[in-house]
């Protein structure tokens, strides 16, 4: 049997141009900061108009980008509903993490929900683009309107965009992660958008030990949080892949509505707003029934069919269940807490696999259909 799953949460899309450009590395002598690193950041700043540096994970670019605006106490907004490492990296930054509600549609932060939280003790915002979803423009109008910084939590929205703005180019800085199950992939790795190139000077130094220019010229702290060259290379050959790898997964988005129409009981996640554009991170569904959640799971398990928890909210874990909150607690939140599931998702996705992927979670929802739903 090979590997436990038949059908996998998720799966990078690797070719000959990846395998390639990672051996050209092995060939030469330079296995970090050399010409796919410089390489990777101009394609990457050429897409998103602005100053960008790589780094080691998506979670050491959302501490490079509140270090490099000048965060170290006070508050930072942001949303429970999400991955822990937003609330790892305010809190290691020095900043307390302020928990704030979503729009049950989008399941960003909003405007409103920003403003309900708000304290005086509020130094930043740190709004989250969740499942590649752009956050309203308005939420970084209110930062600015307040005169404080906003960090864009683009991790999982690299090709997503709002008014052709590209997400990670909304906030004073943007930062991507590019985990094995985003839309690119370096196995590993981060990228910090920089709003200017003073942000990315002193995000290029606190993630080089502090250095400022020639090898032993240091004039603050700083970190190891550097990539290798076998990462940037296979980020080059993914990048230069990026437009076929968003419309492939949208293409399976797409497949994943119309098989998900008649089927009762479960809702895909909302179409993005007018002027819009998501790339699709995960494949999440909503269920009405908070119930059935487990029992699907072990079901699809059953049938060799991974699936995720995207994602428990922050404030439920142990280290941040006393963190701040908006008053009034975060009702949408923690009603979606039990019903959401991520369903296999990738580019290379079948349709075959769609189809018995639905299948089976119709037999839990409507068990009398089974034999109807049968192909």
């Amino acid at each position: 049997m090979k590997g436990r799953w038949r059908i996998p949460l998720s799966r990078p899309s690797i070719t000959d141009s990846e395998r390639t450009a990672v051996m050209k590395v092995l060939e030469g002598t330079v296995l970090s900061g050399g010409a796919a690193t410089t390489r990777f950041e101009q394609l990457a700043s050429d897409r998103l108009g602005r100053p960008t540096v790589l780094c080691s994970s998506g979670t050491a670019g959302l501490f490079l980008a509140l270090r490099a605006v000048g965060v170290t106490a006070g508050e930072v907004l942001t949303p429970a509903l999400g991955f822990i490492a937003t609330a790892h990296a305010i809190r290691l930054a020095g900043a307390t993490p302020r928990f704030v509600d979503v729009d049950p549609d989008t399941l960003c932060v909003t405007a409103e929900t920003m403003e309900a939280a708000w304290t005086p003790e509020v130094s930043a915002i740190l709004p989250v683009d969740l499942f590649g979803t752009p956050v309203p423009r308005a939420v970084f109008d209110l930062a600015r309107d307040r005169g404080v910084p906003a960090i864009e939590d683009a991790c999982e929205a690299f090709g997503s965009s709002i008014d052709g703005i590209p997400c990670g180019a909304l906030g004073d800085v943007g930062v991507f992660g590019f985990y094995p199950n985003k839309t690119i992939t370096l196995g590993e790795g981060g990228l910090v958008a920089c709003g200017d190139e003073t942000i990315a000077r002193r995000v290029r130094s606190i993630a080089n030990q502090g250095r400022t220019g020639p090898a032993m010229d240091f004039d603050g702290d700083g970190f190891n949080f550097r990539i290798s060259e076998l990462q940037a290379a296979l980020g080059v050959a993914q990048i230069e892949r990026l437009d076929h790898l968003i419309a492939a997964r949208t293409a399976v988005a797409r497949l994943y509505r119309d098989a998900l129409a008649p089927i009762a009981g479960v809702s895909p996640l909302a179409d993005v707003p007018p002027r819009s554009f998501r790339s699709w991170f995960a494949q999440v569904v909503i269920l009405d029934e908070a119930a059935l959640r487990e029992p699907l799971r072990e079901h699809l398990a059953s049938r060799r069919i991974e699936t995720g928890l995207y994602f428990p909210p922050v404030h439920r874990f142990s280290p941040y269940d006393t963190s701040p909150t908006a008053p009034g607690g975060l009702p949408v939140t923690d009603d979606l807490a039990g019903r959401t599931v991520a369903l296999p998702f990738h580019a290379e996705l079948t349709a075959d696999e769609i189809d018995e992927v639905t299948d089976a979670l119709a037999q839990v929802l409507h068990p009398h259909l089974e034999g109807e739903r049968q192909r």
